[in-house]
Formats: structure tokens, C-alpha cells, sequence
């Protein structure tokens, strides 16, 4: 015998859920992430934010607007060296994420975000200085490539669910 209560309680339920996922769709500006995937974000002022683009952008934009005032993390003759070479860790991270091979670390992502953001915003200090610098699109096409073949691959072969959307 069906027991009403637990019946309502169970759609009641339901109904939350579904419409915790219609409010979050709604503020996918704050953070791409649905619920189900809010560890990747951080909180601020009540709503999530992801916590790789935080990271990421933050470096990037100061590491610009640092170079527009003269400073930058290294020699100018190491650019097209380092934006290469610190791209890797977040691609190595990324790449593993979504195959499966490494599972999901806050502290790593905030490491490897501003890492990538540090190497992003200089190449694209170099870009702003010298239009189509290969020191910036360089690695946005060869990184930027890779991420995009192994995300559509994991997404593929996960029947359309991200790993680390």
C-alpha cells in the first residue's frame, strides 16, 4: 500500500529540486556550474562562483593591467617561454580531470588557475603590444584545442555528461 504522505513528500522533493536547477540555470552569470556541481565554486555575497574562473581571471587582469604600468613577473625575453611553459599545469589538471585519471582537488585548482591566469594575462599583454603575437595565440590554439578534443571527447563518451563541467 502507497502511503500518501511519503508520496506528496517525494514530489514535494522532486519540485525542490527541480526548482533549485530552474533558479540556478538563471544565474549560470555567476557561476557556469549547476548545484549538483557547486564544490567547484566558492561563495560570494550568497551566490556561487566558480572558483577557476575567480582564480583565473583575477591573475590574468592583474598580470595585464600590471604590464600596462610597466611591471611583468619576468624578463620580457622570457615571455613566449613562460606563457608556453605555464600553461601546461592547468592543461595537464584539465586534461586528467576530464578522462577521469585525477579526481577533483580545490586547492590544485586554485593553483593551476592562477598559474594559467599569470601566463594568460601576459600573452595577452604581449597580444595588445604586438597584434598576432604567436607568444598569445600560440597557446590559445594548441592548449586551447586540446581542451576542447578532450572535453568533447569525455562529454561523448560520458553520454552527454561533463566530468568537470
Amino acid at each position: 500500500m502507497v502511503d500518501v504522505d511519503e508520496a506528496f513528500a517525494a514530489v514535494a522533493e522532486r519540485r525542490a529540486k527541480e526548482a533549485a536547477e530552474a533558479k540556478a540555470s538563471k544565474q549560470l552569470w555567476h557561476a557556469h556550474h549547476h548545484p549538483h556541481r557547486y564544490e567547484r565554486c566558492t561563495t560570494i555575497a550568497g551566490r556561487p562562483v566558480c572558483r577557476r574562473c575567480l582564480w583565473f581571471y583575477g591573475a590574468a587582469f592583474t598580470t595585464l593591467f600590471a604590464g600596462f604600468f610597466g611591471l611583468s613577473p619576468w624578463p620580457a625575453s622570457w615571455d613566449i617561454v613562460m606563457v608556453w611553459v605555464l600553461s601546461i599545469p592547468a592543461t595537464i589538471d584539465f586534461v586528467a580531470g576530464e578522462l577521469g585519471k585525477l579526481q577533483y582537488d580545490p586547492r590544485r585548482q586554485i593553483v593551476v588557475s592562477s598559474i594559467l591566469g599569470l601566463a594568460v594575462g601576459r600573452g595577452f599583454y604581449v597580444e595588445l603590444a604586438e597584434r598576432w603575437s604567436w607568444t598569445f595565440w600560440g597557446p590559445v590554439l594548441v592548449f586551447g584545442s586540446l581542451w576542447l578534443a578532450v572535453a568533447l571527447y569525455a562529454f561523448s563518451k560520458n553520454k552527454g555528461q561533463y566530468v568537470s563541467d
